[in-house]
């Protein structure tokens, strides 16, 4: 049984890290399409903060 229950709770922990990393990453993304928006960056400048190619960021600024 507790076996059981540590297991459950190292998962439970494992999903909410990664709940959080991808919360992170989407605010990141979030802020630089703001930042593109008030042409305050380039998308070019927006990608390579991103760590993705412009034309994965042009998909993002277009949504």
């Amino acid at each position: 049984m507790k076996v059981e229950y540590m297991t459950f709770f190292m998962e439970l922990r494992r999903r909410e890290e990664k709940g959080r990393e991808e919360g992170r990453a989407e605010g990141r993304w979030v802020t630089l399409v703001e930042l593109v928006h008030d042409g305050l960056l380039t998308v070019k400048e927006a990608a390579k903060r991103a760590g993705m190619s412009e034309e994965a960021f042009r998909k993002l600024v277009t949504r």
